[in-house]
């Protein structure tokens, strides 16, 4: 079974909340729920952003994460959906 860990999400939302977009693509993973919801008051503090602590699979605290948004389709019928991946060091070989 994959091991289960928390993720912050960040977000920048319009002044009205009616469009938001992540703010941070390289979110802070967590152990557990507890831990996640201890730091985001402090990290939020000042910012203007919103976030929340989110439960992700495969990912192991440490681990450094990167978003990534996948858009199907185009215009007022696009559908994106939003995916945690675990980001690898820098492989280019000469």
């Amino acid at each position: 079974m994959d091991p289960t860990a928390v993720a912050m999400i960040l977000l920048s939302c319009s002044a009205e909340m009616q469009t938001c977009r992540v703010a941070d693509t390289q979110p802070a993973i967590y152990a557990n729920m507890d831990q996640c919801a201890a730091a985001l008051p402090v990290r939020l503090e000042g910012t203007g952003m919103v976030g929340r602590c989110e439960p992700v699979t495969g990912v192991a605290p440490g681990n450094k994460v990167a978003v990534v948004r996948v858009v199907r389709g185009s215009g007022s019928r696009a559908v994106s959906t939003d995916y945690l991946v675990q980001r690898l060091e820098d492989t280019h070989s000469r």
